[in-house]
Order: structure tokens, then C-alpha cells, then sequence
């Protein structure tokens, strides 16, 4: 559902091991689908998936087994809503956003009994319609029931990723999982934007590589104080991991901003701001990036 960047890389990895997917997408990129098929370029050579389904209409695919739900957080709540006709007594709903507050989100729209927790490393771009180009070679999702419980539909989905060669993993915390993602996610997505700079320069820039820093050492203490245990290394881990990716990747919010799209800050630095403000946990940067940026988060469309 949404099948951007990271929808489409996933769906063309499943339909090539020869699952039945299909695409919910729109505009241009629905109709290169159809007409030609979905390309995905990767590190380690092209995936195409020539006859892939594709449609702008979820009703017209009915109750399926599992659901990805990879819109951006801003539609989060229209497309919940939309994909409604393809939820089943036994559908699986996997949220993959940035952010912690997905499922909730979700659950409250479908039904908390059809959702798990997700949290996915892929970093994939549309470049051109019906064509997907991703620029590291981590393609990781993490999934799990929110109540930490083994089931058979967690399993059962995760030897279908396997098979597709998606670097699926089970987790029995993956509340947990989507703090780890948020430390740095929500930093990077407010330098990124303020200074309009991808990772490279930020991790080379001396200054710029102390507010990342500075950006993730802010959500460690508001998971701390909401409960969330995290490892005590976690912000030089993060760190150390953004030396993988290529130096002119850029996270999806910078994408959305220089596209003029709606920004996801609400749920990422103001997220924090709000919370941390409730908690009494001090957070800066978070505080001064989110005044700066939310004059931009409606995009052009909000704009006058």
C-alpha cells in the first residue's frame, strides 16, 4: 500500500520469488507500471518484475494475506482508511514508516488484531516512473507482534521475505526496534532539511556531524524516559552506520522538501518536541528544528 521507494523495492523482490503481489501506487508511476513494469536498480545489479500488478483502487484487490503499509506518515490515516476493502478476518497489516506511532495509528483505523510492528532499512528512491533505485545494500526489515508473543503469521511472512532475499528478522521488542530507527532517523530527516545537505557532508562536516550527534543523544533521553531501554551505545552505533551509505544518499524528508511534498516532521522532531516537553526532558535542537521546518511541512500544496 503506497508503493514508493521502498514499496516498490519490496513488492519487485517478492512477485520475482514468485509471491502474488500487488501494487497500490498512482499517477504517473501506476502507469509506467502497467505499461512496461517495475525496474528496481540495486548495488548488486536490476530486478524487473514485468507482469506485476498494479492498481490505484484497493477495493479492487480484496482481503489478501498481509498488508505493507508504506505510505509516507502524512497519508497515514487517508490510505489506512482506504485499504480497508483488503483486510480479511486473518490479514496481517506490517507498517513500515519512520516514527514510532504507526501502528497505533493504524490499529485505531483497522483494528489493533491485524497489526504488527515494522521497522525497515531500505534505501530506495523512484528516480522516474515505474523505474526504483536504491543505494545501499542494506534491505532489512524487522518485524514482530507489538505484545513480543512468537505467532505462526510473523513466521510464516518472514520465510517469504527470506525467500525473496529481503534480510527479514523476528523480533520479540519491536517497540524496541522502532526506537533504535528513530534515534537517527529523526536527526538526520531535521539536518538533512535545515542544512539541505544528503549524509555525506553531514558525517564529513565536523559541526554538522556534532548536531547529528547532539540530534540523537536528544531521542536516546526521551526513550529513556518513556521507558525504552536502548543500548548504551546506540548514537555511535548509529554513527558508525551512517558510513555505509553512499555519500549522496538523502533521507526521504530532504526528497519531500526539495519535491515540495508534505514533510513528516509532526511525527519526527515534533514528536520528540512534544513529548520530551511533557516529560521535562530537554531537547534543543529538536525544539529548534521543528519551529524552523514547520513553516515548510504543509509543502507547496499548503503554501499561500
Amino acid at each position: 500500500m503506497g508503493a514508493g521507494g521502498v514499496g516498490s523495492y519490496m513488492g519487485a523482490l517478492l512477485a520475482r520469488a514468485g509471491a502474488e503481489v500487488t501494487l497500490i501506487c498512482r499517477g504517473a508511476h501506476l502507469a509506467a507500471i502497467r505499461a512496461d513494469g517495475l525496474r528496481v536498480t540495486t548495488p548488486d545489479g536490476e530486478v524487473a518484475a514485468t507482469d506485476i500488478a498494479a492498481t490505484d483502487n484497493p477495493a479492487a484487490v480484496g482481503p489478501v494475506d498481509v498488508v505493507v503499509q508504506s505510505v509516507k506518515l502524512y497519508d497515514l490515516a487517508a490510505s489506512s482508511q482506504q485499504l480497508r476493502p483488503m483486510i480479511g478476518p486473518e490479514t496481517t497489516l506490517v507498517p513500515v514508516q519512520n516514527g514510532v506511532t504507526a501502528p497505533e495509528e493504524i490499529g485505531a483505523i483497522v483494528g489493533s488484531t491485524h497489526v504488527v510492528g515494522g521497522v525497515v532499512f531500505i534505501n530506495s528512491t523512484v528516480v522516474a516512473p515505474g523505474v526504483v533505485h536504491c543505494k545501499s545494500d542494506m534491505n532489512s526489515l524487522i518485524f514482530g507482534e507489538l505484545d513480543g508473543r512468537a505467532s505462526q503469521r510473523v513466521a510464516a511472512f518472514r520465510e517469504v521475505c527470506l525467500s525473496a532475499g529481503i534480510d527479514a528478522r523476528v523480533s520479540d521488542s519491536v517497540q524496541t526496534e522502532q526506537w533504535r530507527k528513530f534515534v537517527p532517523v529523526a536527526g538526520l530527516s531535521a539536518i538533512s532539511c535545515l542544512s539541505r545537505q544528503p549524509i555525506g557532508p553531514i558525517r564529513e562536516d565536523r559541526k554538522l556531524r556534532a548536531l547529528y550527534r547532539q540530534a540523537m543523544t536528544e531521542v536516546v533521553a526521551l526513550a529513556t524516559a518513556k521507558g525504552v531501554v536502548l543500548e548504551s551505545n546506540i548514537v555511535e552505533h548509529m554513527l558508525a552506520a551512517a558510513q555505509r551509505y553512499q555519500p549522496d544518499a538523502r533521507v526521504s524528508m530532504l526528497e519531500d522538501l526539495e519535491a515540495g511534498k508534505p514533510l513528516e516532521l509532526d511525527w519526527l522532531s515534533g514528536y520528540v518536541s512534544r513529548e520530551a516537553r511533557q516529560l521535562g526532558v530537554a531537547t534543543p535542537f529538536h525544539d529548534v528544528a521543528y519551529a524552523c521546518l514547520k513553516p515548510l511541512a504543509a509543502g507547496r500544496r499548503g503554501s499561500g
